[in-house]
């Protein structure tokens, strides 16, 4: 099923993907909304941003060389030898030093740049309603969050890069995000992306697996030494995990689109019968 054009056929708006820390570019996954799909990235390098723009000329494609926080103003960013490690915190001197994998994050230079917040730009660009937020700024993302609370009303689903051990001083861990992201109605719906590290790599495995369990199944999953320092962790509107119980048939179906290309099948299904039983024939006779 190709999402995008169901969504440009029935619905009157596209589905906006915000990605704050946007090195590298956007992720394949939103091809799938195409051409129902409007994309705005964020990095401060604008040397990164003018690369990813050159590779793409798409007129539903944004490349923004800002940096986003709580407030607006001037601030301090912390340069390490790895560019993308950079922060608004400075490097943890500790961590960084003990755990040869975070040599990546020394800091070796300290540079001035502007912050906006996220509910700033969304006024001035005239983006009214986020449907989709991911955000990896190393340390901050509590800040952007902050920053854009008035923006969060309307975002259904976001990834967010948690720490659960600090790489930069000062940094809010994964329970001031989660405290936080409860607080603003959302759920947590998945860890993924866990990232461990050694004081001596190379070590052989522990003896002991981990298990998980989906629906009660086992799965054991062979550990490694190290760590746990990073992950994602994603999070939705509760209505959507109750199968789109009291949403608009529209609704049910833009988040569909938007589970289903963040992989979340199980979600996209349930949301998918609703639309399918409460909107119009045509997209019934379409499903």
């Amino acid at each position: 099923m190709h999402y995008g054009e169901l969504l440009q056929e029935f619905l009157d708006r596209k589905t906006v993907i915000v990605d704050v820390g946007c090195r590298w570019g956007f992720s394949d996954n939103w091809k799938s909304l195409a051409p129902a799909v409007e994309l705005y990235g964020f990095d401060p390098d604008e040397e990164e941003c003018n690369r990813i723009r050159s590779l793409n000329t798409d007129p539903h494609f944004h490349i923004i060389p800002k940096a986003l926080g709580r407030h607006c103003g001037s601030q301090t960013l912390y340069l390490t030898s790895e560019l993308a490690c950079s922060s608004i915190y400075p490097p943890h001197p500790v961590s960084t030093e003990i755990f040869p994998e975070l040599s990546c994050a020394r800091q070796v230079a300290t540079s001035q740049i502007d912050l906006i917040t996220l509910d700033h730009w969304a006024a001035e660009a005239n983006v009214p309603s986020i449907d989709f937020l991911k955000l990896d700024v190393q340390g901050a993302e509590l800040d952007v969050l902050m920053g854009g609370e008035n923006s969060l009303k309307n975002v259904r689903a976001l990834e967010i890069e948690v720490e659960f051990n600090p790489l930069y001083l000062g940094q809010p861990l994964f329970g001031d995000v989660d405290r936080f992201m409860r607080e603003k109605g959302f759920v947590l719906w998945r860890l993924g992306h866990l990232v461990h590290y050694s004081t001596e790599p190379g070590q052989r495995p522990l003896p002991r697996g981990d298990l998980m369990a989906y629906d009660s199944k086992p799965t054991m999953v062979q550990p490694q030494p190290g760590q746990i320092f990073w992950g994602h962790a994603y999070y939705i509107r509760p209505e959507a995990v109750n199968g789109g119980l009291g949403m608009g048939w529209d609704q049910c179906l833009q988040d569909a689109a938007l589970f289903d290309a963040l992989g979340f099948h199980d979600l996209s299904s349930r949301l998918l019968q609703n639309a399918a039983l409460n909107g119009p024939e045509a997209l019934a006779q379409r499903l």
